[in-house]
């Protein structure tokens, strides 16, 4: 195991995690609601139903997205009360501080997410 990290760095991305959150939220609303005003009124030819069935299964599609995104900055926030924040999940060595500042909620270190892109 390494250091710890700073308390001022841990801060710095605890914010930066919370504000990802606040921003992964309403996106994902306001996709909702898009969805939800996207629909047919009745005089749609086949082609107009055709788009609007697109647009929502694309609107579905980069919901998925971002609720795993979601899910992934939430973890990260949990692994921070638990002390466990910034530790690899696969090898449990410390995360790089500029790998953390890039990608505030990686769950590997930069070795294990190239293994895990391998495999």
């Amino acid at each position: 195991m390494g250091m710890p990290l700073r308390a001022a760095l841990l801060e710095r991305l605890k914010e930066k995690l919370l504000e990802k959150r606040r921003t992964l939220i309403n996106t994902v609303r306001e996709k909702q609601a898009d969805n939800l005003e996207t629909g047919s009124d009745g005089t749609q030819d086949i082609a107009d139903q055709a788009t609007t069935a697109y647009t929502k299964e694309f609107l579905l599609s980069i919901s998925d997205t971002e609720r795993q995104l979601l899910k992934q900055v939430d973890a990260a926030l949990e692994k921070m009360r638990l002390k466990k924040y910034g530790e690899c999940e696969r090898c449990g060595e410390p995360i790089g501080e500029k790998r953390l500042e890039a990608l505030s909620f990686a769950l590997f270190c930069i070795a294990c997410q190239e293994e895990e892109e391998r495999s």
